[in-house]
């Protein structure tokens, strides 16, 4: 994600950006997205057909300023994760609690963060199916918003990749 960000750049100055402790969080808007940005989302979007768009192509936030900054601003830094988790109460769910709406679902790969989302619904697609967390992503920093299936993701090899759900809500 942070490659992106090189290529297409990201304004020099953030928003004022607090935990809830007042603890600073380091931010930068990404610009807008052009005509080229726009086709290769859309080619991105073509491979996953069961995704349901919220938001085209846009700039400013990526997926952890979508989750944790109200579409305002990008977060780069895992430091910066670690910090709003820590200092806004967020908890890691354990493997009995179920995830409900409004829990944020966290990807790593080789114990870095690379993606952020937020449960919006859990569904049964058929009777007696496992139950399915769709979160709502937004898979860089001038990509649109999209609904999908949890594990329905962009070619990371999900063998190599672990998910966590982080609750701010009580036990």
């Amino acid at each position: 994600m942070l490659e992106m960000a090189r290529l297409i750049g990201t304004r020099p100055d953030g928003i004022i950006l607090h935990t809830r402790l007042r603890n600073e969080v380091e931010n930068s808007q990404s610009c807008e997205p052009d005509a080229t940005i726009w086709a290769r989302y859309d080619l991105f979007r073509g491979n996953h057909f069961a995704w349901v768009n919220r938001k085209p192509a846009c700039g400013v936030y990526n997926c952890f300023g979508l989750v944790w900054a109200s579409r305002r601003t990008s977060i780069y830094e895992e430091s910066e994760i670690s910090k709003i988790l820590a200092d806004d109460g967020y908890r890691l769910l354990t493997n009995e609690e179920l995830p409900l709406p409004g829990d944020v679902v966290l990807y790593r790969l080789l114990g870095n963060t690379f993606h952020a989302a937020m449960v919006m619904e859990i569904r049964q697609l058929q009777p007696g199916t496992p139950k399915i967390p769709w979160v709502l992503s937004k898979w860089g920093p001038v990509f649109g918003e999209d609904l999908h299936a949890l594990l329905d993701v962009p070619r990371y090899p999900l063998g190599d990749c672990s998910i966590e759900f982080w609750a701010d809500r009580p036990l």
